[in-house]
């Protein structure tokens, strides 16, 4: 405990600079996984409007961050998979910048955290953000990320190879996992 708060460990790798050149695999969950972005029909997604916000601050990302790659992506009903790849940058310093994020809970909105510029925290952190904000502003105000996200540092080419086909397959997949209950709440 600190300050009478228990500390969350981290889930990253320790001692990797998450703003080193590598591939990760980023896992990003709604809320109590909730189903805010669409709906699987006949093995496809089917995108509704909050999950077309998603898909544009992935794919506005790499605009955002000239030393980022987005490989792969998908978003689904409750959960988002991209492929993230953080490519050598000569300009990018080591500077810490600020990076506004929003917290899963508006009662607990953090106004800033320190990221290392270009890090693959500052990288997802934008992303949330960015949505958050964009979906709140559509209406969906009671729209929430889970804090954290998942991420795996994809190390070689047979490993980028089998979690590209795992994002394809997760349509596919969808009615076989148990994590997605058809009992989920549908926005």
């Amino acid at each position: 405990m600190f300050h009478d708060q228990y500390r969350v460990e981290s889930a990253r790798c320790c001692g990797r600079d998450y703003g080193e050149s590598g591939m990760y695999l980023v896992t990003v969950c709604t809320k109590d996984r909730r189903h805010w972005f669409g709906e699987v029909m006949s093995e496809r997604m089917i995108l509704n409007p909050v999950g077309m916000i998603v898909v544009e601050e992935i794919l506005r990302t790499p605009f955002l961050r000239n030393n980022v790659v987005i490989e792969s992506w998908i978003v689904m009903p409750n959960h988002v998979h991209v492929i993230v790849e953080i490519v050598p940058r000569e300009t990018m310093d080591a500077v810490e910048t600020h990076c506004q994020c929003v917290s899963s809970d508006i009662t607990k909105l953090i106004p800033f955290f320190r990221r290392k510029q270009g890090s693959l925290g500052a990288i997802v952190c934008r992303i949330k953000s960015d949505a958050t904000k964009r979906i709140w502003a559509a209406g969906y105000s009671d729209f929430r990320w889970q804090p954290r996200f998942y991420d795996s540092i994809l190390r070689t080419d047979r490993s980028v190879d089998n979690v590209r086909s795992y994002i394809g397959m997760n349509p596919i997949m969808w009615d076989r996992d148990r994590n997605n209950s058809e009992d989920q709440e549908t926005h």
